[in-house]
């Protein structure tokens, strides 16, 4: 038995597409049109590959399941490495059946498509940012012990590797809309402004309860999200972009310092540092970062 981890995936984008429902109550797996999240998580594994368990398992089924097929459980509540093609399951076992558990599988190191209740039916989302609105609960990962590193699919499952923006070097991230009816954008009171177009990206300023603040607040249910890693103090491997036409590196980060090297507009550096109020990136000499962009 050999697992395919990109049959499976592509076996939820299939029941994404087909606008299948969620329900608790119906097959679960989308042939009658509705599924649950472990249904649809198991039907996407068994058409990867994957031998019957006997009946269509839940969130306490699933891990025995995993471990007896070729499977690793690489995180029990605890930080991993995500990667695509990861199971996560959330809800200490014992206690997650039924509506006290959730899963999915990664696309990407920070996304997941997973079946849910919120966006009734198939939707992909960052992580993080859904296990933080759902109370951070408990979770488990597991990884297919045969997988290699996964090519990342096509240009219709909205991967991040094939995403770029340009973002203020502190931003939270960028957000890529991928409800296909738009995302709604609310006020702080909680009225509805406008609705952000399908594949439109947005700088993401802020994060509050799980909603996130693009100048006004969307649910991460409509969006995937690249996180600035660098705004969390992780500046390694990070990028900026110049965006100004006098950008220019100075000696130390503070104003009216004379200018060092000149920087051409559109051209690429590798980030050393950000200074402590965040008004200038080092990239090997200071520059004022209103001049530049982050790469995400």
């Amino acid at each position: 038995m050999v697992a395919n981890i990109e049959a499976t995936i592509a076996y939820m984008y299939k029941l994404r597409s087909q606008g299948v429902t969620y329900s608790m109550y119906g097959s679960r797996t989308g042939t009658d049109g509705t599924a649950d999240c472990s249904g649809a998580v198991y039907a996407a594994l068994r058409a990867g590959g994957m031998p019957s368990g006997g009946y269509v398992l839940n969130t306490e089924s699933m891990h025995s399941w995993l471990l007896a097929n070729g499977w690793t459980r690489v995180a029990n509540d605890s930080g991993w490495n995500a990667q695509r093609g990861d199971v996560f399951i959330w809800g200490k076992l014992g206690d997650s059946s039924g509506a006290g558990g959730h899963t999915g599988i990664f696309v990407d190191h920070d996304n997941i498509v997973h079946c849910n209740y919120a966006h009734n039916g198939v939707s992909v989302n960052n992580h993080d940012a859904y296990w933080v609105a759902d109370g951070c609960p408990y979770f488990y990962a597991y990884r297919y012990a045969g997988a290699q590193e996964a090519d990342q699919g096509d240009d219709t499952d909205m991967d991040l590797s094939k995403l770029t923006s340009l973002a203020p070097v502190t931003a939270y991230g960028v957000a890529w809309i991928t409800n296909p009816n738009g995302a709604a954008l609310w006020d702080n009171t909680g009225k509805v402004l406008k609705r952000l177009s399908y594949g439109t990206s947005w700088v993401v300023v802020d994060v509050n309860k799980g909603r996130l603040n693009v100048g006004g607040w969307i649910s991460p249910a409509d969006a995937v999200v690249k996180i600035n890693k660098g705004a969390a103090g992780d500046w390694s491997g990070t990028v900026v972009r110049v965006t100004a036409d006098d950008a220019y590196t100075q000696a130390k980060p503070q104003p009216n310092q004379a200018g060092i090297q000149y920087l051409p507009k559109g051209s690429r550096w590798k980030v050393v540092g950000v200074s402590k109020d965040g008004n200038y990136v080092n990239i090997g000499g200071w520059i004022a970062a209103d001049k530049v962009n982050m790469e995400l």
